[in-house]
């Protein structure tokens, strides 16, 4: 049975690409042993994490929230075209995907391995700061990583070229609310999706280690670009989940990501939905 809830009148149902093995090397600023403490048991610090993703109905329209990591990064992802499929969803018939951001977990999934889009009927929805960064030139200074991801990012976005709608914060598209959340990336995007009467956010990597960051806000990472931003949006997307009581859809929050964020004294702790 597909893991589904009800947002309004919007049923959502969360599909996986699988799982993403990552590090606590990336955390900064925490003291080891906290770290582990909080993300339990590892191999030598290595931990694995979901990438879930999440689809919807509205007026005849077939909306995705981002497109996983495809089979490129690593052998335990790529998963969600065969999901997809195997939850009664033929990929072709996606109308619309909303990307959080260009990061290669969440946009890879966009073409198979020739290059080809998995959703060739889609529209790409993404702020146009992000869009304007990730597939402009590579500035001065930039390490490696981020190099290759300029790099990969024009090659996840060719096939759609003359379907991207380029968005800014604040504007509503058929009920999907843009909200500015930069810091992970310039262009971090979290959706707020009004289901009549309820709504839910999708919040990218608003929250990558969910069992660090929501407790710990204050806690970047590696790969945020801003770590100061990427702090600050936490915080203020935090305190807006639980203040709003809103539904979250998370990605890397254990599977299938559905869920309230609530006060914990001074922090923040997530209830699972199911």
């Amino acid at each position: 049975m597909q893991p589904t809830f009800k947002v309004g009148r919007l049923e959502v149902k969360a599909f996986n690409d699988g799982i993403l093995k990552t590090t606590l090397d990336l955390v900064i600023g925490m003291d080891r042993t906290l770290a582990e403490s909080l993300a339990g048991p590892t191999d030598n610090g290595a931990l694995f994490i979901p990438v879930n993703n999440f689809v919807f109905e509205r007026d005849g329209k077939i909306i995705m929230i981002d497109a996983g990591a495809g089979n490129t990064m690593q052998k335990t992802l790529g998963k969600l075209p065969e999901n997809l499929r195997a939850g009664g969803i033929d990929p072709a018939k996606i109308t619309h995907i909303l990307l959080t951001h260009i990061h290669p977990d969440h946009a890879n999934g966009l073409v198979d391995d020739e290059g080809r889009a998995h959703y060739p009927n889609a529209e790409i929805l993404v702020h146009e700061t992000e869009m304007d960064f990730w597939l402009g030139e590579s500035m001065p200074g930039e390490n490696q990583n981020t190099k290759t991801m300029h790099a990969r990012a024009r090659i996840d976005l060719a096939p759609y070229r003359e379907r991207i709608r380029r968005v800014r914060d604040g504007e509503v598209h058929f009920g999907c609310s843009v909200v500015l959340a930069a810091g992970h990336s310039p262009g971090h995007t979290v959706w707020h999706i009004d289901g009549g009467g309820e709504a839910f956010i999708s919040w990218g990597d608003i929250v990558h280690l969910s069992a660090i960051q929501i407790s710990h806000p204050e806690t970047p990472l590696t790969y945020d670009l801003d770590p100061d931003r990427a702090v600050f949006a936490r915080k203020r997307i935090l305190d807006m989940a639980a203040s709003e009581r809103v539904m979250v859809a998370g990605a890397h929050v254990n599977a299938p990501g559905f869920g309230h964020v609530v006060r914990k004294g001074l922090t923040y702790a997530f209830e699972p939905a199911m």
